[in-house]
């Protein structure tokens, strides 16, 4: 008897553990992999030139949501990384904008900026950086916490705000590129007093002149590519140095003649160089090597900083792409020969998109143009002048947010709110301006680009109107021409890819509108840990193993 019982005792114990919840094995890595200012619509135009390895393995291997859409206005790199590492929108983050104005300090506050640290591996690295400005814990902080610190949590990108922003405030350590006459990856006293070995390894091996000591020519021949304008055109500035924004580029003479490495921010060597340190901080790491689930946040910007200098149709951008395509197949390759494919989950998705140049679209028939943002302040200066008395009324004013003066207002016993509308209606008066809302209507609520410019505005951090351009126009104070931005609402801004990869992980395709906000929500309950204290973005259904 003692045996027949204790036989299905065991069986179904077995059974128990085979059939134990996904969550309760985690995988052992996440790599979120953000390409600043990738649009969606990229992974289509650039289809047939990709290789096996790279964007093609995420379609075909892994879940792409194609209707993916950041929620929020403004559409920019700093709130992008911190409301995809959230989960939430700049509202509860706090991180409103790349540079927000702070009226208690008389002046504009850096989304990573911090006096009260240094920069750590050069001898002068300018203001301190740091995640102080982020009001909201991350996804690698809630894994700090779920694991007692043992996780290992990093973010490496060329930009400071695209390495420090995704792993927030208790994140192990954050490398981003400083430029200068050799370039290297620095970090903050924030995270450590000195870098580490493998760090100091990798800048002293001088790995940027190696990439900049080649010129850069066309990967295909230039028949397979799918730019619509000829390579020398009015609507791209060069790169650095160049006369012309034509390939090929004299890398090599151009960087001996400017002195700085710069011109790698605006090179396909500089996805290459990220992606060599993160294959160097995989090893000296030992990221995913245990139990214990780590994080290894990276961030492609050399893709935005050639895509703001010569737009989304640009040859030189699809290039770019296609090298960052092999780029990330040799990550990939290494992610399942280190950790394993079933030992890793992977995100890639964008911090926002852009709109083609509007000089070039308006050449073509489309509604579009340039928001001239100095006749904006102009306008509704005098216009509060008329109305209520003489000023200065305009106390601030970038691309989307115009800030008052609030001692005017005061001074003059006006009703600030009376001051706000009388703003937006001389505002709404500028040659390509949607719609200018005010702090109190964003705080009422609303629906369509009112309830995106809502989810975009923090009561401490936000402006007195919130400006919001036409379709296909850009605000500007001095237009060239050339070139393009980003932050809109429309949907060359808001629509991104997204990919799921690895493990617990169900390939195929989710059409349906998704949040990008609810990336970290979604993988918070693959991992079985509490979402970040702020996070409210929708899970992203049709993705995770049930």
């Amino acid at each position: 008897m003692r045996a027949f019982v204790l036989g299905p005792i065991v069986f179904l114990g077995g059974t128990l553990c085979a059939q134990q919840p996904a969550w309760a094995d985690p995988p052992k890595l996440v790599v979120g992999i953000v390409v600043d200012q990738m649009r969606a619509d990229f992974v289509y135009r650039y289809w047939d030139n990709f290789g096996e390895g790279g964007f093609k393995r995420l379609v075909n291997e892994g879940t792409f949501c194609r209707n993916a859409h950041f929620p929020y206005v403004p559409t920019d790199t700093g709130p992008g990384h911190a409301s995809l590492y959230t989960g939430t929108t700049p509202s509860r983050h706090g991180i409103v904008a790349n540079d927000f104005f702070v009226r208690s300090l008389g002046r504009t506050v850096y989304c990573a900026e911090d006096t009260a640290v240094r920069i750590v591996g050069v001898d002068s690295g300018g203001t301190g950086r740091s995640p102080v400005q982020l009001l909201a814990t991350t996804l690698a902080d809630e894994l700090e916490r779920a694991t007692q610190g043992r996780s290992r949590t990093i973010g490496i990108s060329l930009k400071d705000r695209g390495a420090i922003l995704p792993i927030g405030r208790t994140g192990d350590a954050a490398y981003w590129f400083q430029t200068g006459a050799d370039g290297r990856f620095v970090s903050s006293t924030w995270y450590m007093n000195e870098l580490p070995s493998w760090v100091k390894a990798f800048n002293a091996r001088h790995p940027v002149k190696d990439l900049l000591a080649e010129a850069w020519e066309l990967l295909l021949p230039a028949e397979r590519y799918h730019s619509p304008l000829p390579d020398d055109n009015p609507y791209e500035y060069p790169l650095p140095g160049a006369t012309t924004a034509t390939l090929p580029a004299d890398l090599p003479g151009l960087f001996a003649a400017t002195g700085n490495t710069e011109l790698l921010w605006n090179s396909p060597a500089g996805n290459t160089l990220l992606t060599d340190l993160a294959l160097a901080a995989l090893e000296a790491e030992d990221l995913g090597a245990d139990a214990v689930t780590d994080l290894l946040a990276i961030s492609y910007s050399s893709t935005d900083k050639l895509g703001h200098r010569m737009g989304p149709m640009a040859l030189e951008l699809e290039d770019m792409y296609l090298r960052l395509d092999r780029d990330l197949a040799r990550l990939l390759e290494a992610l399942d020969q280190r950790v394993g494919r079933d030992g890793y989950v992977l995100f890639l998705t964008a911090d926002h998109g852009a709109p083609d140049v509007p000089a070039q679209a308006k050449e073509l028939g489309a509604s579009a143009g340039y928001l001239d943002l100095n006749a904006l302040r102009a306008a509704v200066e005098e216009h509060l002048q008329q109305a209520f008395g003489a000023g200065p009324w305009v106390r601030y004013l970038d691309d989307d947010r115009l800030y008052l003066d609030h001692t005017t207002v005061k001074a003059r016993n006006a009703d600030l709110h009376r001051v706000q509308r009388a703003a937006a209606e001389a505002a709404r008066t500028v040659d390509g301006l949607y719609e200018a809302y005010t702090a109190k209507d964003l705080e009422r609520g609303g629906s369509g680009l009112m309830e995106l410019a809502g989810r975009g505005h923090h009561p401490l951090r936000g402006g007195d109107l919130h400006l919001v351009t036409l379709p296909g126009w850009l605000p500007a104070h001095l237009s060239t021409g050339r070139g393009t931005d980003h932050g809109s609402g429309w949907n060359p801004d808001t629509h991104v890819p997204l990919f799921f990869l690895g493990s617990g992980i169900v390939p195929g395709e989710v059409l349906e509108r998704v949040q990008v906000t609810g990336i970290v929500p979604t993988l918070s309950l693959l991992l079985g840990q509490a979402f970040p204290d702020a996070a409210d973005g929708p899970v992203v259904d049709g993705v995770l193993v049930r």
